[in-house]
């Protein structure tokens, strides 16, 4: 299992920054590997791109507190299966979201890979989020 945390910091409330997390089809403008996204009845079937290869995936919410919590996960058995949640909470003057990823089910021979791929592709992608709650 691969498993990423990251934490990043806003100057701005906890109600905004939430708000854009929760918009589950806006994920394209701030996530770098989420190419389109559509809201279904249970979260959002995503095509992101994924080591230079377009996949589909579908994430349920599974934990939904307004302005605090959001966890998105792909039902059981689907392979790799994705658990990422983001926390919310008040700091300093604004804000900070506490991310975590988990992927299970990933190849042995490509964890290295796709571990350093989203090490890179992590911290991206909250600078690109800061940059849209800036707009």
């Amino acid at each position: 299992m691969i498993t990423i945390d990251h934490v990043a910091g806003y100057a701005r409330p906890p109600q905004e920054i939430f708000a854009v997390l929760s918009d589950l089809e806006g994920y394209p403008r701030w996530q770098v590997d989420v190419l389109e996204a559509r809201r279904t009845e249970e979260g959002v079937a995503q095509v992101r791109k994924v080591m230079g290869r377009r996949a589909e995936i579908d994430l349920n919410v599974t934990e939904f507190l307004p302005g605090e919590r959001l966890t998105l996960q792909t039902a059981a058995g689907t392979r790799p299966g994705v658990t990422q949640s983001y926390v919310v909470r008040p700091a300093g003057q604004g804000s900070e979201v506490a991310f975590h990823l988990e992927l299970d089910g990933v190849p042995k021979m490509a964890e290295h890979l796709v571990k350093a791929q989203l090490g890179k592709q992590v911290p991206l992608m909250f600078e690109r989020l800061g940059a849209l709650l800036e707009a």
